[in-house]
């Protein structure tokens, strides 16, 4: 299976239905893009300038998005000596070892911060 789709696949299986939806995504990628931004050294100000600069603007065309997020990743991570697909095969080996009694613990957590379930829906 083609690992996007065995990924989704272990999402939906960890954490239900929840992560089949397209606010939650976008909130896991946000939270992941905030936290590659914080270990490159990036200012919270500078952050912030972005975000306020892209909400300003008129919303993209999703597919577009999609195409230059996994672009601009890429370059990053050649950038920085690294292959997001290799980072990506990793990152799947290293999920898919943890307990799933301990991902439901921490997406609880993020729930009671506002940070996941987005969409408030009962899970």
């Amino acid at each position: 299976m083609h690992r996007p789709s065995a990924f989704l696949n272990w999402a939906s299986e960890t954490f239900g239905v929840v992560a089949l939806r397209r606010d939650e995504r976008a909130g896991r990628f946000l939270e992941e893009a905030i936290e590659l931004a914080h270990a490159a050294g990036l200012p919270i100000g500078t952050v912030s300038r972005l975000t306020e600069r892209v909400y300003a603007r008129p919303a993209g065309d999703l597919a577009r998005e999609i195409g230059q997020a996994a672009a601009t990743l890429e370059m990053f991570a050649e950038n920085e000596g690294l292959s997001a697909t290799n980072e990506a095969s990793r990152e799947f080996d290293r999920v898919q070892a943890i307990p799933k009694e301990e991902w439901a613990a921490r997406h609880a957590a993020k729930v009671k911060l506002g940070i996941a379930n987005l969409s408030g829906t009962p899970l």
